[in-house]
């Protein structure tokens, strides 16, 4: 368990279940089947001396302020804030001791009083992956969020285009929640080109993938993965100029997003810049700007 303050929820522990409770309400459960899967997939921490009191601290809480407590959940927290166990962690510092006594003090009196009434959840919005497997992406380096970095500024690779191929899709757990609920991710490599406007489909048919070092140092071709909002990818006006719906996904192991750089908004110019400047060094960009 790890912890950073004093206050309910910060510890691990604590925010961990209150995510995975109300993610399940988002997602359609009801409240008896958010309550038995979190406590289901939680008995580790249950039975856990320091992690069982803040399972029951932080369930009942959030039940409380959305209006959904349970009898059998407030039951379980007043006996822990009653018991003092939680409190023996806090003893070798008076300060905390207290503060941490008062916070239990105020669940105690928060939990024996009417909750409000039920409120609404707006449902969670799970990321779907923005392109498909074998699309290929123009992109102009000059969109992103570090358009007024120096060094993407300074780069003479800036308002040039560059060009990049869906190869995969990657997913990433919510929380605790079923696999099927997962965030996806798109997974880009890019290629040996950079120039002033579209290329055509042949000379696209002909081009290689740069290569790059992934986190265990291996030489491979550069994976990007890109996930963006509505918002972010109109900044960013990547155009797909070609679909290829034969093209193969690259396996599940290669597509591990472990050693995978995550790009954002704010990383993505730098990111095609210094792959671009790589791809030069090693001789293999096919370079189509005026310069």
């Amino acid at each position: 368990m790890g912890a950073w303050g004093t206050g309910l929820y910060q510890d691990d522990v604590t925010c961990d279940i209150k995510e995975e409770y109300l993610n399940r309400l988002r997602i359609g459960y009801t409240n008896i089947e958010a309550t038995q899967e979190v406590i289901d997939h939680n008995m580790d921490s249950i039975e856990d001396v320091e992690d069982g009191p803040l399972f029951w601290f932080a369930l009942a809480d959030v039940q409380w302020k959305y209006g959904r407590l349970l009898p059998e959940v407030k039951e379980e927290a007043l006996k822990y804030i009653q018991s003092g166990n939680d409190l023996e962690r806090w003893k070798e510092n008076k300060k905390q001791y207290e503060k941490r006594k008062q916070v239990l003090k105020e669940l105690e009196v928060r939990l024996n009083s009417p909750q409000p009434p039920e409120k609404k959840l707006t449902k969670l919005t799970i990321h779907k992956a923005t392109w498909e497997v074998g699309d290929v992406l123009l992109y102009q380096i000059h969109n992103g969020g570090l358009r007024n970095n120096e060094i993407v500024r300074n780069s003479k690779w800036y308002n040039k285009y560059v060009l990049l191929r869906v190869v995969g899709i990657t997913k990433t757990n919510i929380g605790s929640l079923p696999r099927k609920y997962s965030h996806e991710q798109n997974v880009v490599k890019i290629y040996n080109w950079v120039g002033e406007s579209e290329p055509t489909i042949e000379l696209i048919n002909k081009l290689q993938f740069i290569i790059g070092e992934n986190l265990y140092k291996r030489l491979e071709e550069s994976k990007f993965t890109l996930s963006f909002s509505k918002k972010e990818l109109k900044q960013l006006n990547f155009k797909t100029i070609q679909k290829d719906h034969n093209y193969k996904e690259v396996s599940d192991h290669i597509m591990s997003i472990v050693g995978i750089p995550w790009e954002n908004i704010n990383t993505i110019d730098l990111a095609f810049i210094q792959a671009l400047d790589a791809a030069e060094e090693e001789g293999i960009l096919i370079d189509e700007t005026c310069e």
